[in-house]
């Protein structure tokens, strides 16, 4: 079985070893030493989190270490064949690697790290892309002459499952590839303060005790509080 071609090194890394992962002929994995089992499978799992966005440093570092211990625990020759492909590519794309963490894939093949979008000042509604797409992804209407009100073409990214087919069509290369923002860590939402000192005060001894008032000086609270 022939591997498909890729460009980016982090996704062909995971192809082959996916590959002989899952094999079941005479080339694949016997699955009988586990350093060899459970070390690709691991590296399987973090490279595709990689290539899913959702890279962190020290992935690096474990990659690393699951290429050095298959390589000393396996029991044959395939299985620390494939070691020595995941230690070559972590010897040569070093700098791919680290920008996949970081969310961006310079070859444009890691689905989750890119989207496609049209470039409204190309485009001329010709209606192709959208005829062309399966999943019903892109969003417009053909111009007609000597009509107005037609809203430019665009694609719904959520629908989108990046399969090319818009790029192929368009005559004007107004579909193109850009890279996918990553998704920035949750935003505490502002909490508003409410002074509750009068529920509370009697039980305090008079002194405030709400969010609002009780870091504050007691003397700056009471008179606050009044």
């Amino acid at each position: 079985m022939s591997q498909p071609e890729s460009k980016c090194p982090v996704n062909a890394t995971r192809l082959k070893l996916t590959h002989f992962y899952y094999d079941d002929s005479k080339d694949g994995m016997c699955s009988k030493c586990h350093p060899c089992k459970l070390g690709l499978f691991d590296a399987i799992k973090i490279l595709e989190a990689i290539q899913a966005g959702k890279g962190v440093d020290k992935y690096v570092a474990q990659l690393k270490r699951i290429a050095v211990d298959v390589k000393d625990g396996s029991m044959c020759k395939k299985g620390k064949d494939h070691a020595d492909i995941l230690a070559a590519f972590l010897a040569s794309s070093t700098n791919d690697l680290e920008r996949h963490i970081k969310g961006v894939c310079a070859h444009n093949e890691c689905q989750q790290l890119i989207r496609y979008e049209i470039n409204a000042a190309l485009c001329t509604m010709c209606d192709k892309c959208r005829e062309v797409c399966k999943d019903y992804a892109i969003e417009g209407q053909k111009v007609e002459p000597y009509k107005g009100g037609f809203k430019p073409y665009r694609i719904r990214q959520q629908r989108c499952t990046h399969c090319g087919e818009c790029i192929k069509v368009c005559p004007e290369n107004a579909v193109v590839i850009v890279e996918k923002d990553r998704e920035t860590g949750a935003v505490e939402p502002v909490r508003t303060l409410v002074c509750t000192c009068d529920v509370r005060s009697k039980a305090l001894g008079g002194l405030p005790a709400c969010s609002l008032h009780g870091n504050m000086p007691a003397e700056e609270a009471l008179a606050g509080s009044k």
